[in-house]
């Protein structure tokens, strides 16, 4: 067994048997619709042009920051400070929160360990703000659900309610065709049953997991992460239906698609490349 599946046995057996479980939280920023957080958050103020140009000097600071390549953990959190400065000064533009949400779910998967909780917090409070500003926003709703299932890794007294938020969310996008980022959710669902133990512990499938990273390869065959996560089921494959060649062509895969010399990280994304072929070499290492 995976030392991931093992993780994910962990946190299925630890909400089962908390004595505490928490909800997601569902602050929203003030100056969105229905706004209720106590984070002093604001319209336009009484200088409204000054105040407009600041904003959008603050947008894109945030923007570039964030956007910059390779990504540079420091210039990401100067982005999550930039966005929370804007945001201070007006809530309601939901291309703004939902890139917010972004930087902060960057951060809670590659951050300084002991910001992490805190960057995904500020990361849910933007995403459902967005929401409340487009509540069918296909990144709002995929930066909501990725969050939550962040939250429940980071914390386990979220544990029940962000698993479950984080399938919703997906199938949600799954529902609307949503192919956002190469079609994460079908990818972000096809991991979730892979890792996940299966009946009566968990959601685990491999059925389901192999439909939805088929569904993700199907679809863009040149993104990474879609070659990475079939590749580490045909491994976990390769053992529970006895048939070793899925291993070989999981093998084949990762060295074709992210560890040749051929392979290049695609535009925005040679830090987290990197992070892939880690992944990569420790698969084919894990199951030689």
């Amino acid at each position: 067994m995976t030392k991931l599946r093992l993780t994910y046995l962990s946190l299925m057996i630890a909400v089962l048997f908390a004595s505490a479980c928490s909800d997601v939280p569902g602050n929203t920023l003030d100056g969105a619709p229905g706004g209720d957080s106590k984070v002093p958050t604001g319209t336009l103020g009484d200088h409204g042009q000054d105040d407009a140009a600041h904003y959008e000097k603050l947008v894109r600071e945030a923007r570039g920051a964030f956007l910059d390549d390779p990504r540079k953990i420091e210039e990401v959190e100067l982005s999550a400070e930039l966005y929370q400065r804007a945001t201070e000064i007006r809530a309601d533009e939901y291309l703004v929160l939902w890139e917010a949400a972004r930087t902060c779910v960057w951060l809670g998967n590659y951050g300084p360990e002991d910001k992490q909780k805190d960057y995904v917090m500020q990361g849910i409070t933007y995403a459902n703000t967005a929401l409340k500003v487009k509540p069918d926003g296909p990144e709002a709703l995929f930066y909501d659900g990725a969050l939550a299932g962040k939250l429940a890794e980071l914390d386990i007294s979220y544990g029940a309610d962000g698993l479950k938020t984080l399938m919703s969310r997906m199938k949600q996008l799954v529902d609307m065709d949503s192919k956002y980022i190469y079609d994460a959710p079908d990818r972000v669902l096809g991991i979730t049953y892979m890792r996940a133990p299966g009946s009566p512990i968990g959601p685990g499938d491999w059925d389901k997991a192999e439909g939805h990273l088929t569904r993700a390869l199907k679809y863009d065959p040149n993104w990474p992460e879609n070659q990475l996560y079939m590749a580490e089921l045909e491994f976990s494959l390769a053992d529970e239906r006895d048939k070793p060649e899925l291993a070989e062509r999981a093998r084949k895969r990762l060295n074709e698609h992210i560890l040749s010399e051929d392979a290049v990280a695609p535009m925005g994304s040679k830090f987290e490349f990197k992070k892939w072929q880690e992944e990569a070499r420790k698969l084919i290492e894990d199951n030689k």
